[in-house]
C-alpha cells in the first residue's frame, strides 16, 4: 500500500457514513435531480466525485454503456436520459442494483436501463460487448490483506489494488471495436502508477481524459496524523478528481 493519505481519508469517509448519529438521508440532491437512496448503499453526495465523473464521461446517443460499480446508479440513468441505446448497471452489492433500479425508474428510463449483481462483468451474458465502460472505481488503495467490512466498503477500498487488475483483464473482451473505458479516481488519493499498469498489463493505453483539484480543509478531515501532515500553510490539503480514458492497443 503506497498512499497513507488516501487511506486515511477514505477511513474516514467510511466513519461518517458510519456514523450512528447521521440523520438518515433516503433522498439526495446530484446534477440537477432528486435520486433515491437506499441503506447500505454508498452516498455520491458525500464528495464531489462521483457528480464530476457522471457529468464528465462522454455519453454518445444510440451507443451502449455499461455502468460498473453502479451504486445509486446515477450515471447509468445519466446516459439513459443522454439517449444512450441500451444501458447496463453492474454492483456486487444487492442493495444498489436495487436501488439502481428504483432510481431508473424514477428518472423515466426503466425501459432502458438494466441492472444485475454480481463480480465484476459477471452478470453480463457470453459475448455481449460495449461502446463505453465506465466505472467511478473504489481507489482508496488498502492492504492486500485487509478483507471488506460489509458492502459500503467495496465502494471504497480496494485491496492492493486486486480489482482493478482483474477489472482491465475482464473489460478487454466486453469492448466493441473503437470501444473506451472511462475510470473516476484520483491521483492524490489513489495510486495512478498501479492504475496504469495494471491497464497496460491488460492491452491499454490510458490518459487522463479530465480532471478537477480542490482544497479541502485538514481540520474538517477528522484528527488523523498523516492528514495534518499533508496539510499547507493555509491548513488545506490538495485533492483531485480525475477521469482517465482508455484505449485498446
Amino acid at each position: 500500500m503506497d498512499n497513507e493519505l488516501g487511506y486515511a481519508l477514505g477511513t474516514w469517509t467510511l466513519a461518517q457514513i458510519r456514523d450512528p448519529d447521521r440523520p438518515p438521508q433516503t433522498v439526495f440532491s446530484l446534477l440537477g435531480r432528486e435520486w433515491e437512496l437506499l441503506p447500505d448503499v454508498f452516498p455520491p453526495y458525500t464528495d464531489p466525485g462521483p457528480g464530476l465523473f457522471a457529468s464528465w464521461v462522454p455519453y454518445e446517443e444510440g451507443c451502449r454503456f455499461l455502468e460498473m460499480g453502479c451504486g445509486a446508479g446515477v450515471a447509468a440513468v445519466v446516459a439513459a436520459l443522454r439517449g444512450c441505446g441500451r444501458v447496463v448497471a453492474l454492483d456486487v452489492n444487492p442493495a444498489a442494483v436495487e436501488n439502481a433500479r428504483r432510481n431508473a425508474a424514477r428518472h423515466g428510463v426503466a425501459d432502458r436501463v438494466t441492472a444485475a449483481a454480481g463480480d465484476l462483468f459477471d452478470p453480463l451474458d457470453s459475448g455481449e460487448v460495449f461502446d463505453v465502460v465506465f466505472w467511478n472505481a473504489p481507489f482508496i488503495e488498502a492492504p492486500e490483506a485487509r478483507p471488506y467490512g460489509g458492502d459500503i466498503e467495496r465502494a471504497v477500498f480496494d485491496p492492493g489494488y486486486g480489482l482493478q487488475r482483474r477489472f482491465f483483464r475482464e473489460a478487454a473482451p466486453r469492448l466493441a471495436d473503437g470501444g473506451r473505458v472511462y475510470l473516476g479516481t484520483s491521483d492524490a488519493m489513489g495510486n495512478p502508477r498501479k492504475t496504469l499498469r495494471a491497464a497496460a498489463d491488460a492491452g491499454f493505453t490510458g490518459r487522463r481524459y479530465r480532471t478537477q483539484s480542490v482544497a479541502l480543509a485538514a481540520a474538517d478531515l477528522g484528527d488523523s496524523p498523516v492528514v495534518r501532515a499533508h496539510a499547507d500553510d493555509r491548513g488545506t490539503v490538495g485533492m483531485d478528481y480525475t477521469l482517465y480514458e482508455f484505449r485498446r492497443r
